[in-house]
Formats: C-alpha cells, structure tokens, sequence
C-alpha cells in the first residue's frame, strides 16, 4: 500500500485531528453506473411484462365465447320471475324498523 491510497489519507487526516474529506470517507461509486444498471434493470422488466402481456392476452380474451354480448350474459340470468328482497331484520307491513322484544 502507498501512501497515496485513500485509507492512508483519511487516517492521517483523523491522526492529525483535521476533517476527513469526503471522497475518502463515501462507501460505494456514484455517478452513471448505477444510473445505467436501474435503467437496464427497469428496461429488462418492462420487456418481460410486455411479453408476458403478448403471449398471455389473446388466450384470455379468447375464453370467453360471447365477447362483448352483455345482452346474452344478463337473459341467462332472467327467467321472468322477479323475487322480491327478503328483510335480514323484522319490519312491519310497510317495510319500517321494528323492535323486537329480547330474551330474558
């Protein structure tokens, strides 16, 4: 190791009691590679969605027989007979709140 090196200078700085400057003290590289690898990283996945999006699409879409006929999905439903809501609570005739008496 020289004297040069990045350790040596930030001990010296601290033996000698003066500030370490920054550059000898920051962990890890800034800058553009880190820039590009999250760039690459975000590219690499949004092309794996996108693929993922073009092979899976058309077999979904194509599993549904009656696309875009909503009329035909509801009158499977309907068969002419209309029952009317059931109360989850006792009301009287005219559909209003009552109170029960409560066990005791």
């Amino acid at each position: 190791m020289t004297h040069n090196d990045p350790h040596s200078r930030a001990a010296d700085a601290v033996h000698e009691g003066r500030p370490v400057e920054e550059q000898f003290v920051k962990q890890g590289r800034g800058g553009r590679r880190i820039t590009l690898v999250m760039a690459a990283g975000i590219a690499l996945t949004l092309i794996g969605f996108v693929v993922l999006y073009l092979v899976f699409a058309p077999g979904f879409s194509a599993r549904d027989a009656n696309t875009g006929q909503q009329a035909v999905d509801a009158a499977a439903f309907q068969d002419g007979t209309v029952t009317p809501p059931v109360a989850d609570a006792p009301t009287t005739a005219t559909g209003e709140p009552t109170s029960p008496p409560t066990g005791g």
